[in-house]
Parts: C-alpha cells; structure tokens; sequence
C-alpha cells in the first residue's frame, strides 16, 4: 500500500494574468512526475483545455502510451476572454478548449469523450438561462507495467482560470480504491459519447439536454465501496441515489469524531437538502457538537456568504457555526480544495460540501430556449469521487494539517453581526 499527496498554495499571485500551467502552477508538474512512464492512462476531468498538459500527454502517446479524456461539451466552459501568460492575445476557456480538443483527436494514441448531461433542480439555471453540467470530477486512473495509481485533484489545472490552492491525493496498491476506479471509468464509457459522434449527433443545446440516464441506473453494493466511491447520476448503491450515499459516509465519519473535525472547501453551506428525508453535513456536525462540545470545530472556505449569489444556506450556516456551535471559522481566496480532516482520518473529494452535491432524484425538468420549451424525465446528480482514508498514514495527515494551517494563517476570521 502506498498513498502520496501534493498540497500546493501558488506564490505569486497575478490577478490580471493566468499562468500557462494553470490555477495552481506547482502542482501540474506534481501531476507530470506521477503520469512519467505511464502505458495507459485514464482521465476524468470537469474541464481539460491546458495545452502544456496537452503536450505532456502527447509526448507520452508519441512513446506508445494509450490515453482516454473525458471532460465537457464545448458549452461548459465560459467565453470570456483573459490574459494568459505566453499568448498574444487574450483568449477565453472555450477558445482554448476548442484548440486542445481539435488537437487531441488528431494525436495517435490520444482520444477524447464527452460527458453531455445536464440537470435543472426547482428553476436553478445558469446566469445565461442554462441548464447545469453534471461532471464535476477531476479523477485520473494510471496504468504502469508494475503497478496502477488512482489520483483524485481538487483542481482542474485549467488555462485561464484564476489562481487558488488544490491538492492530489495519489493512491497505489490499495484494491479497495482501484476496485472503485476501474469501475468508474468502465461505466463512464458507457455513458460517454466520442467526440467526432457528438459533434455530429448533437447539433443543439436541446440535444444535449434531452440526453438522459433514468431507467439506465447501475446497482453497486455498499459493501464493496465503503472508503472509496463515485457519486453519478447512472449509479445507485444498494438501491440509494449515489450522492445520498456520499453524503451519509461523510455523516458516518463526522458521527465517528472524538477530537477534531477541519473542513477546507471552497463552498461549504449543506444546510437545507433538496431531497426529503436526507440528513444534511451541518446537521451532522450540529448533532455532533451536542453530543460531544469538546470537538474542536475549523471551518476554511474560500468566501465568506456575503460574496455568494445566493447568500441564504451559508450566511445561516455561518451564524449556527458562531453562535451555536462555538466553531472556528475564516475565509481564503485561494482555498480550492476539497478535504476533511476528522481525528485521524482523512477524506478527500472532488466535491464541495453544499446541497448540489449530495442531491439525488428522478424528477421532470423544463427548459425554455426562445419561445420553445421541451421536457426530460431524469436523474439529477452530479459527478464526483471520494476517497476516505481511516487511520492515514502520518505523512500524508501533516501534509494536510500544514496545508489547511498555511490558507487558515494566511485567511481571515468571518464574523457575523446581529
């Protein structure tokens, strides 16, 4: 069993130009050194448009390496262009993307799959009036000639995004968690459409919305994917929507806690699920501060509710957690990662901690475009994976007390007024 993590904070921090490596310089070149020397590699990621992670990629297909991306239509990334550093002119997320796609699908060896799933939960649209992308996972599954690695990433190592913090959590030799990957990339296969076929077989927005997975569920044992797990909306566990059974192993754990529980999340407001009868994280942690006040309770996100579009869940959240609970709460505008730290057990997500995340049902969704309106019946669900490492090893504990300390240091403490 081998478990590593890189827990990275970029050190110059240019708001008005983005770095060619991406959100978090550092870490892509934590990523080269684990993918070096690959026969296969698998990858998952909510969107892909960075073309020195093309070209790493490519150098690896020119020496035989086969490789498979799945990521987002074309849509899924914003068309607002920006500075980057080493190009001329400014270019937008989309602009890139269509680059680095058209390159991939011309490179041997190299072929690229779009997840197209849309979800509306009760009228929640994008600002432009658009449904939402469901693929929210960073996940990469690495084959060697001796050994495999799964890697999950809080960030997305995109071109033109801005800077912030992320982490990877590299895992080898646990079957447990390879058991969970190689299924989940097995199944996102299924579910994945080859770039050339959506290209010419959705020619609307409307068709991609149309694409649906209700009736077309797989049915996995809890049993078999306790500590390591992927939420979508084509997975049930034991009969349960997949994120419903996320969010109750994160409940488990926090039920388990004697000493301490750190969250670090860029968004962190489960207060009010959209889904009867499912028990929220903060009513967790609120149940758990009367059972146990002596837990010491640290809150780090990246913003605090006043800087929210929707202000409600996170500036209730924020006062229950002041006032009620007596936790420790900041802010910092470069926490991106997704972790938990609970006693000595560590929980590392693609996902954030907020209702989107851990919702899960079959429900009839409308939307309008112009004077047209059509209609799905479908799962909402979004797609993340979870890694949950009970008694984990001292090294890679410290890495991430250090990490949460350096962004907890640096932030700075919210504090409601009455």
């Amino acid at each position: 069993m081998c478990i590593r993590t890189y827990c990275r904070i970029p050190e110059n921090v240019n708001r008005s130009l983005k770095a060619k490596e991406g959100s978090c310089p550092a870490l892509i070149y934590d990523l080269f050194s684990e993918l070096e020397g690959a026969v296969e590699i698998h990858i998952a990621s909510y969107l892909f448009n960075n073309p020195m992670y093309y070209d790493f990629l490519s150098q690896l297909s020119r020496n035989g390496c086969k490789i498979k991306i799945t990521s987002l239509p074309l849509l899924g990334y914003s068309n607002n262009p920006g500075k980057v550093e080493g190009c001329k002119d400014k270019i937008s997320a989309r602009q890139a993307a269509q680059e680095v796609y058209d390159r991939i699908i011309n490179t041997n060896n190299m072929e690229l799959e779009i997840f197209p799933h849309l979800y509306v939960w009760y009228g929640a649209l994008y600002a432009g009036g658009g449904a939402s992308y469901s693929f929210h996972v960073k996940a990469i599954y690495a084959k060697f000639r001796k050994k495999n690695k799964c890697i999950l990433s809080s960030g997305n190592f995109m071109l033109t995004d801005a800077f912030h913090s992320d982490n990877i959590l590299v895992l080898e030799r646990i079957p447990e968690y390879e058991k969970a990957f190689t299924r989940f990339f097995e199944d996102l296969k299924k579910y994945s459409i080859p770039y050339n076929d959506f290209c010419s077989k959705f020619k609307s927005y409307r068709d991609e919305f149309l694409y649906s997975f209700a009736g077309n569920e797989i049915n996995l044992r809890k049993s078999e994917f306790r500590n390591c797990f992927f939420t979508a909306p084509f997975y049930l566990y034991d009969g349960e929507g997949s994120n419903h059974y996320a969010g109750d192993r994160i409940i488990d754990i926090i039920r388990t806690a004697k000493q301490r529980i750190w969250i670090c999340a860029q968004h962190f407001h489960d207060l009010i699920s959209y889904d009867p009868g499912r028990q929220t994280i903060i009513k967790a942690l609120y149940d758990k501060y009367l059972s146990n006040p002596a837990v010491r309770l640290r809150f780090l996100k990246q913003v605090p509710h006043s800087s929210l579009a929707d202000k409600r869940r996170a500036g209730i959240s924020e006062t229950l957690f002041q006032f009620v609970m007596k936790a420790e709460q900041r802010y910092n505008k470069l926490a991106h990662d997704k972790f938990m730290i609970i006693d000595d057990t560590l929980l590392v997500s693609t996902a954030n901690y907020t209702p989107t995340q851990f919702a899960f049902g079959k429900r009839q969704m409308d939307l309008k475009e112009g004077d047209c309106k059509f209609s799905k019946k479908d799962n909402f669900s979004e797609v993340n994976g979870f890694a949950i490492i009970p008694a984990c090893p001292e090294d890679v504990l410290r890495k991430y007390e250090n990490h949460f300390n350096l962004l907890w240091d640096e932030g700075q403490e919210i504090q409601i007024s009455l």
